[in-house]
């Protein structure tokens, strides 16, 4: 069990680094809007504090990413972000809570999400809703 531990701990471990080393941000050309995808450091968004919260009887599974977003320049909020757990795989749409202004704590809420099944974290923000269907 101890192994099995180390090993949980070892992989969080590196997708919290693998996570770190992104700089989730693109710019936008439309004045007073933002909004950024995955690897380019360029003006858009910063992502920090991110926190893989595990579920308390399983921690095996992911019951929760958390993490905080506020604009890299300026003062304009996210409205919307998705996060993307494997590269490829389905987009979840995340809660923002007015966090210290200008930043937003995000919160994007799974299931049954498996840490085995955490090989990437993109995130997309941007600072319009999205359009009603």
């Amino acid at each position: 069990m101890f192994r099995n531990l180390k090993v949980l701990l070892f992989v969080l471990a590196i997708m919290i680094v693998a996570a770190g080393a992104y700089a989730f941000a693109a710019s936008n050309t439309v004045p007073d809007s933002a909004a950024g995808y995955k690897a380019n450091v360029v003006p858009g968004y910063t992502v920090s504090n991110i926190v893989y919260d595990l579920d308390a009887t399983d921690p095996t599974l992911v019951d929760a990413i958390t993490f905080d977003i506020a604009p890299t320049s300026g003062t304009v909020v996210a409205a919307t972000v998705k996060v993307q757990t494997a590269s490829g795989g389905a987009w979840t749409d995340c809660t923002l809570v007015a966090g210290v202004a200008p930043s937003m704590d995000v919160t994007c809420t799974y299931g049954s999400l498996q840490v085995a099944d955490v090989t990437a974290l993109n995130i997309v923000a941007s600072s319009s809703a999205d359009p009603a269907p």
